[in-house]
């Protein structure tokens, strides 16, 4: 019912790599964060969802991949490195990261205005129908009778 691991296959998963290799890997997805954020800013723009769906999906595979990444090198045994040796790669991490959460909230605030634009237009369509509506009217046999606006005026 379960697959027994092998020693080799145990000491495989549980060998660690350079600190480097994380840093180095770091990057790449940050820079792959980068390409998704233009592809989900390019899909919000012009309102396609099915785009949109594909890229939040990768987006957030990416996150988790890039926060996965972060927990091994915050426990690596060479993570004391990270203030010397590899400062300058971390601080190069740290500026494409700001990068992509500055991108990420632009794309937070055009869904936001896209969403008061939809909800604008909804409320001038159903002003709209409210104001047909009002004058309508059903026949003996139940169908609808559209009649504009009565320009009677009455004065008692």
């Amino acid at each position: 019912m379960f697959k027994k691991l092998n020693r080799t296959s145990r000491a495989a998963a549980m060998q660690v790599r350079p600190l480097i290799d994380y840093l180095i890997e770091q990057n790449n997805l940050l820079d792959e964060i980068g390409r998704v954020l233009a592809r989900e800013n390019r899909a919000i723009s012009a309102r396609n969802v099915e785009d949109l769906t594909a890229v939040t999906e990768r987006k957030s595979q990416l996150m988790l991949t890039l926060q996965q990444n972060d927990q091994k090198i915050k426990l690596h045994p060479d993570a004391v490195k990270l203030k010397g040796e590899y400062a300058q790669h971390v601080h190069v991490l740290k500026l494409k990261l700001t990068e992509c959460k500055r991108r990420n909230e632009v794309n937070g605030k055009l869904i936001r205005l896209c969403q008061a634009s939809c909800r604008r237009l909804s409320a001038m369509l159903m002003g709209v129908r409210d104001k047909l509506t009002a004058s309508m009217t059903y026949t003996d046999k139940g169908s609808v009778n559209a009649r504009s606006p009565l320009r009677v005026s009455v004065q008692a």
